[in-house]
This record gives structure tokens, sequence and C-alpha cells, in this order.
């Protein structure tokens, strides 16, 4: 008989970020790849994100994934995104984050990877400069996720054995 123990123990997270868009020129992080007149245009980037929203920033990241334009307003897109962190304390680590929002409003954290494993949360992104073709965002994110530790499966003539690895 297989017997295994259930560690659910979940950690916080609550930490502020900034991503830059660039919608044009030699530094341009994203590009239209549908484009329509109202709703439909979709757009695929890859967004710097950073621990702070001047120049001098330390990269944490990426936000990559698309944006489709959902309604006959400006402005409103439904996104599927990945934040791939790079940084030292979460290397590897991914957020998984989806929702229909403005500029102004607010996404579900719906997954994640690595070291934030299962995260469930939101983020409230709201813009604090728009010059030119650039646009900078503060990212609050507040989520729960279950720091996952690797286990082993075995098996032999009497069944399966389960051990931390």
């Amino acid at each position: 008989m297989a017997s295994y123990t259930i560690d659910s123990v979940q950690s916080e997270l609550k930490m502020t970020l900034y991503n830059k868009e660039v919608y044009d020129g030699p530094d341009a992080n994203g590009v239209t790849i549908i484009s329509r007149a109202k709703m439909g245009t979709t757009y695929v980037f890859s967004w710097l994100v950073t621990d702070g929203p001047g120049p001098d920033a330390n990269i944490v990241g990426h936000m990559q994934g698309t944006g489709v334009h959902v309604a006959n307003t400006p402005d409103v897109y439904q996104y599927s995104l990945g934040l791939v962190f790079g940084d030292k304390r979460f290397n590897g680590s991914t957020l998984q984050i989806s929702g229909t929002s403005q500029i102004n409003g607010e996404w579900s954290i719906v997954g994640g990877t690595g070291e934030l494993a299962m995260a469930k949360g939101t983020i409230k992104r709201t813009e604090i400069r728009y010059i030119g073709t650039t646009r900078i965002s503060e990212l609050k994110i507040h989520a729960f996720y279950t720091p996952m530790n690797s286990t082993t499966v075995s098996s032999n003539n009497t069944g399966c054995k389960f051990q931390k690895a």
C-alpha cells in the first residue's frame, strides 16, 4: 500500500515592481501582429520589469505575453502574461497572469512555477508616466504560493515509495 504526506504551507508575496512598455523605435518591446479598426487588435510583447521606475532601476524580469483589444472603448484588453523572474531571489520562477483590464486595472494571478508554484492573487497596474512612446506602470503584486519540495517516486514488488529528494 502506498503512503504519502502532503504539506500545504502557504507563503505570502507582497511586492511593488514596475514595467516599461516601449511602443516604437529601436527599443520597442512589443509588436502588433493583428491590426483592426476596433476590436481584435493583437499585441505580442516582452516588457521589462524593474525594481524601480527610474532609468537606474535593476531589471528583475520580463512580462511576456499577448494583449487583445476586446471592447469598442479604448484601452480595454484581455491579457495572457507570464512574469518571468531573472533576479537572484526568484530566478527562473514565474507568475502566470490573466485578465481583462484597462491600463489602470487589475489582473489575476492564476498560477506560478518554481519557488512561486501554485500562486494565486492579484496585480494592480497603475500608469505612472507616459512620455512619447514609453509607458511606465507600477505593479502592486499580492499573492499566496506554495513552495514545492521535490519528491521522488520509486516502485518495487511491494508497491510505491515516496520520499523527499
